[in-house]
């Protein structure tokens, strides 16, 4: 079996490795002559997939370990009895944590006390949900906002205009452009002017969820802040519209090892079904465990603080991409490894303070 694979996706060696063989390309440079001679394709959501890439190939399964599927045509792929996969929910935890650390490092530039703020949420699926636990365990006022869940019968659920008054917005929906809800431009012009002075609006979800040129008409005014990790044209990023963002970062919010290594996992489970194929032996892995030391004096405040800048670095993935905004793809291709809450063992804590990081997903000892 001939398998073609991002060269960003971890552990393949170790799952897709036991059943073929691996080439690596860069996501963006894939192309169907790539591909005609291949049997699995393996992407993240820099490759389009569809028509022009595969047809006339022998590739028989997509995976995607991701948790959007924007990028995949999966109409056109069933239709040409082609399987495919994704990886809903894989890194919810890490794109949570490092939006709410987008969120206080916003509020630090901005003067405001984060922790006096409302949060108003877009979308409350994998990754919402869980940065709502966050802010509430936090004591964080925060209401959610999602039709399509409230279509099903969800509750706790406010409508737009009531989550848009809130001090933070922030969006956590898939990019659609059709159905009862699509998302693409969903904060577009006149949604944008509604907004109230100083609203901070925070995306981490889809660069295609505002639109563009309103959003920069809007920071030129100072109507509003934004904190950016997704962009309208990304890899391209305007100049002038990275300038005036209060925080940016290369898409990456979703990019902890243990993200990554639960995207691959997941959807070589469905490639295993879909080829009716027996696992290999293998581990699943767990990442590692970092270790904090802190001092059982230190306020619940800055001990918070200091534990989510320090395992969601955003102010160095901030400068970075100021420093490089033309290297976009080189910075998410070589992103450091970040672990999530739950891999971080804090020492030294009180009672108190540890019940909270528990909370929060912390381990305490």
């Amino acid at each position: 079996m001939k398998i073609i694979a991002d060269i960003n996706m971890p552990r393949l060696d170790e799952t897709f490795g036991h059943h073929g063989s691996i080439e690596r390309f860069d996501g963006r440079s894939i192309q169907h002559s790539d591909l005609i001679n291949a049997d699995v394709l393996l992407v993240r959501s820099v490759t389009r997939v569809g028509a022009d890439l595969l047809r006339g190939t022998k590739v028989r399964f997509v995976g995607s370990a991701t948790i959007g599927i924007d990028h995949l045509d999966t109409g056109w792929l069933e239709a040409n009895n082609i399987a495919w996969a994704h990886a809903p929910g894989c890194n919810a935890n890490a794109a949570a944590q490092y939006t709410l650390a987008m969120m206080w490092l916003a509020c630090e530039r901005l003067q405001k006390d984060f922790q006096q703020q409302t949060v108003g949420i877009i979308g409350r699926g994998n990754v919402g949900r869980r940065l709502e636990h966050l802010l509430k365990a936090l004591d964080i006022p925060v209401m959610a906002c999602d039709p399509p869940l409230q279509d099903q019968g969800a509750q706790a659920l406010v409508s737009m205009r009531e989550a848009c008054a809130n001090s933070i917005i922030s969006l956590h929906v898939p990019l659609t452009q059709t159905g009862p809800y699509p998302t693409r431009d969903l904060f577009g012009q006149d949604l944008l002017a509604a907004l109230k002075p100083g609203t901070l609006l925070v995306n981490a979800s889809r660069g295609g969820v505002i639109e563009g040129s309103s959003l920069l008409t809007q920071l030129q005014t100072g109507h509003i802040k934004a904190a950016l990790d997704v962009w309208p044209d990304e890899p391209f990023i305007a100049p002038g519209l990275l300038k005036l963002v209060t925080v940016a970062s290369p898409h990456i919010a979703g990019y902890s090892v243990e993200g990554k290594h639960a995207g691959t996992e997941m959807i070589y489970q469905v490639f295993l079904s879909s080829f009716a194929t027996e696992p290999m032996a293998h581990t699943p892995s767990n990442g590692n465990t970092v270790t904090v030391d802190c001092h059982p004096s230190t306020p619940a405040d800055e001990l918070l603080q200091q534990l989510i800048h320090s395992s969601c670095p955003v102010v160095r993935d901030d400068a970075a991409l100021r420093a490089s905004p033309e290297q976009f793809d080189r910075l998410r291709s070589s992103y450091p490894e970040r672990h999530e809450f739950k891999s971080h063992l804090v020492k030294g804590v009180d009672r108190k303070n540890a019940v909270l990081l528990r909370e929060m997903g912390f381990k305490t000892g």
